[in-house]
């Protein structure tokens, strides 16, 4: 009896001994879990996977795969959680339906997420067409007005009277100096106005006749002018000189046109 007694006394210490180092490990490891899921929820979720993965290589329990998974999804790791979750489906072929449902839907939540992250293509801009309008066709160049010709009729042998030429060119020179007088007669006009506009308030109507009374004035000057030259050449031209009628005068009347100036050029041979 008393070796019997003895043996139990020794099974109960080696029992007692193992029964004690082993809850020393079970509670070491709480600890540890207990670290790793509060490195995980206080966002050093690179302490809180590196505890897990010493857990699971020391244990070979895959459930630490599964909370690695976890640890990155509670931190928005998407890429290296959906990596963790489809590893511990990997290693844990035969799951429950409920169970493998409950990953692939932590699974499906993340690449939602990291497709929320994915950079999004630029909106195209719509430049809207230009509309190019063509310019207007420069104005064609205004024909070169052709000499007037002015050449006595051949007659007889004896002298020209120069009747007719004189005749015309003091009606010419009197149309001439009438118009000059209408121009003087619109620039004193012109002149009126704007001592008028110059001494009290702007008044559109009177700039308006302002405008236009320097516009005729200009005109008549000009008109007035080639006028009165031309009835003085024709009177020169017919005054009796002893010409014949086969050496007749040439005479030219040639319009003459410049910005703001109309007038007649007058060209001829006198012998």
């Amino acid at each position: 009896m008393r070796f019997v007694s003895v043996g139990l006394a020794v099974l109960m210490v080696v029992f007692g001994s193992a029964a004690s180092r082993a809850a020393t490990k079970n509670a070491t490891r709480q600890a540890r879990e207990k670290a790793a899921q509060k490195a995980c929820i206080t966002g050093d979720f690179r302490k809180g996977v590196d505890i897990l993965g010493d857990l699971f290589v020391e244990t070979q329990e895959v459930n630490y795969v599964y909370n690695q998974g976890r640890c990155f999804e509670q931190n928005h790791r998407w890429e290296e959680a959906i990596d963790r979750f489809r590893e511990y489906l990997r290693k844990e072929p035969h799951l429950q339906t409920a169970d493998k449902a409950d990953v692939e839907n932590h699974i499906s939540e993340c690449e939602a997420q990291q497709a929320k992250l994915a950079p999004q293509p630029p909106t195209p801009i719509v430049t809207p067409a230009r509309i190019v309008v063509p310019a207007p066709p420069a104005p064609p160049p205004a024909p070169a007005a052709a000499p007037v010709e002015l050449t006595a009729s051949p007659g007889a042998t004896e002298p020209r009277s120069g009747t007719g030429l004189r005749t015309a060119g003091i009606v010419t020179a009197a149309v001439g100096l009438a118009a000059l007088g209408g121009g003087l007669v619109f620039n004193l006009q012109a002149n009126s106005l704007t001592n008028q506009l110059n001494g009290s308030t702007w008044d559109r109507d009177k700039a308006s006749r302002h405008d236009t009374y320097q516009t005729l004035g200009w005109i008549a000057y000009g008109v007035g002018a080639a006028a009165l030259v031309t009835g003085t050449a024709l009177v020169i031209a017919g005054w009796p000189s002893g010409r014949t009628a086969d050496t007749p005068p040439a005479l030219s009347l040639i319009p003459v046109v410049v910005p703001g100036i109309t007038a007649l050029s007058l060209q001829g041979n006198f012998q």
